[in-house]
């Protein structure tokens, strides 16, 4: 798969993620694919390793964002197996807040899907919006 086309998948998976269309998710992820998320699990509970059905359970599930989750995309470099990507997200929680984070993703590839995304997120904004949801 070219560098073009891997890129592409990101923003097409990212694009999947925020509207949480777990069909289109699957699609394009490896049958062992993993999804890791930065922080300490006891400080950050999204923190940690996914496996695809866990992941896929969740997108399964209405977002909490009412209006949507807007993801500006930032730089995007691809090598080898590997393409990283910046994106800044923006929406209004359930509880009124608004929800700027900015993230960088590693996504892996094997056989022209995704095996692997690694999510790193300012953690402290986002346990700071989503307490008392």
């Amino acid at each position: 798969m070219s560098y073009e086309k891997n890129k592409q998948m990101c923003r097409d998976y990212l694009a999947a993620s925020a509207r949480h269309d777990a069909p289109a998710l699957a699609a394009m992820m490896t049958d062992d694919a993993t999804y890791w998320v930065s922080g300490k699990k006891h400080l950050f509970p999204a923190a940690g390793e996914k496996t695809r059905a866990e992941i896929l359970a969740y997108m399964a599930t209405p977002s909490i964002f009412k209006d949507g989750l807007k993801a500006t995309y930032g730089a995007m470099t691809a090598e080898d197996d590997r393409v990283a990507v910046e994106v800044e997200t923006l929406g209004v929680a359930p509880n009124g807040k608004t929800y700027n984070n900015t993230y960088h993703y590693l996504f892996i590839f094997r056989d022209g899907k995704i095996a692997r995304v690694k999510e790193y997120v300012d953690t402290a904004h986002a346990s700071e919006v989503f307490t008392n949801l």
